[in-house]
């Protein structure tokens, strides 16, 4: 099956999501492009398989739970074998909002080259202080080794050009688990790629269906330590945390609502 005509399709990775998975499938569906939606579950014992594809997904299956950065994987893989142009992720424990990818995908097609990254740096006041600070020290290590400033390096609501995917072999060999994205991005820019954001709501809290599975501290650690790693074998490359922190991150605001948003315009960078 392609993607209706060459559009994007949304990647869910999931892990005992039965509680969120059914309403987050369905609610993009009924997006206006009325995209495919690939739903990856990585050996949940629950319904998140049967509710996934209840709700009209593409599902997945890992026999055994082999982390977010494997479901990512094989979902893009899965998204470039039907043709898509442009490949979304959402996590799937419902802190993104599907409301907001709308605008990520407008800003997407303006900015094909790029990566588009949902940023909650914007709503610091309602991110938990240890998940805030976490992030920051995520961002900056993941930005000095890319090469770009890149803002919110940890948010799990993105758009991926189909080209940039299949130039890294869909991420195959970069961490399995939460550190997979980070590295995405390290190789992403060490190839030029930048990326750009786009402010979208954030929640936390009991307003979710269930705990993170992410620990900010350990699973930060493990970021920083595979960051690490990158830097000394290029000599910890002082050129490149120069050019990421005199190069501002290109923002884009939106309207951070619950209903659709319209393409929003570019704002200009703020520091910090």
């Amino acid at each position: 099956m392609l993607a209706k005509e060459n559009g994007p399709i949304i990647i869910i990775p999931a892990y005992e999501e039965a509680a969120s998975i059914g309403a987050i499938v369905a609610a993009c569906r009924a997006l206006p492009q009325a995209p495919d939606v690939i739903v990856v579950d990585d050996g949940s014992t629950d319904a998140t398989a049967r509710l996934a594809a209840e709700a009209g997904a593409i599902v997945i299956r890992h026999q055994a739970n082999r982390g977010k950065g494997a479901s990512l994987a094989d979902g893009f893989a899965a998204a470039l074998e039907r043709g898509a142009e442009r490949v979304a992720s959402i996590d799937g424990d419902g802190q993104h909002r599907v409301a907001d990818l709308p605008a990520l995908l407008a800003v997407a097609a303006a900015f094909p080259d790029r990566i588009v990254i949902g940023s909650r740096r914007h709503a610091r006041a309602l991110m938990p202080p240890a998940r805030y600070r976490a992030n920051r020290v995520a961002d900056f290590w993941v930005s000095w080794a890319s090469t770009w400033r890149i803002e919110d390096s940890q948010s799990g609501l993105r758009v991926y050009p189909a080209a940039v995917l299949r130039d890294l072999g869909c991420g195959r060999r970069f961490a399995q688990g939460f550190g997979f994205e980070s590295e995405i991005l390290i190789a992403a820019g060490r190839r030029g790629v930048r990326t750009i954001a786009v402010d979208i709501a954030v929640r936390y809290g009991p307003g979710l269906a269930r705990a993170s599975h992410f620990r900010p501290v350990l699973d930060i650690t493990r970021i920083v330590l595979m960051v690490a790693g990158h830097l000394l074998r290029r000599g910890m490359d002082p050129r490149g945390l120069l050019r990421s922190l005199r190069m501002p991150p290109q923002t884009v605001q939106a309207a951070v609502t619950d209903a659709d948003v319209p393409p929003p315009a570019v704002r200009p960078a703020t520091p910090g």
